[in-house]
């Protein structure tokens, strides 16, 4: 069964990312740059980004150097710690975010609505349990 769930997961999210991949091609974005631009909106910093994502840094580094040629980040020197960069959204960059979010959120739903609105919120639930930092403890 677990096997399943995984195959199940891992399936959904190929899906989604190929039924988004020609919306986010012609705003010019690679499959993951919507959520290194959304982990920068949060964390303005490159570690936090690598951990978030749980890529290698090398390659958030290039990333986040294409977005910046791109002109949808800019680096900046950290005021309290001159030894570290940090980067921004841009405008653009925040207006190409929300626009791929949406496509993305649009593949999701159409997903979702294949499920009763009580099935979606227990989902949703779900799905907030599975991922939590919180380890359940052992039943005798």
């Amino acid at each position: 069964m677990t096997w399943g769930i995984l195959t199940h997961m891992w399936k959904l999210t190929r899906e989604l990312r190929e039924e988004a991949l020609p919306h986010l091609e012609r705003l010019g974005l690679a499959p993951t740059d919507p959520w290194l631009l959304a982990e920068i909106e949060r964390h303005r910093y490159p570690t936090e980004a690598v951990r978030a994502m749980q890529m290698p840094a090398p390659t958030v580094s290039q990333m986040l150097r294409r977005l910046e040629q791109a002109g949808l980040v800019v680096r900046s020197l950290d005021s309290a710690d001159l030894r570290r960069y940090r980067f921004e959204l841009t405008d653009q960059g925040r207006a190409l975010l929300e626009e791929s979010r949406q496509h993305i959120q649009r593949a999701m739903e159409r997903r979702l609505e294949r499920l009763s609105p009580k099935e979606c919120q227990q989902f949703a639930r779900w799905l907030e349990v599975l991922v939590s930092e919180e380890v359940p403890k052992e039943q005798p």
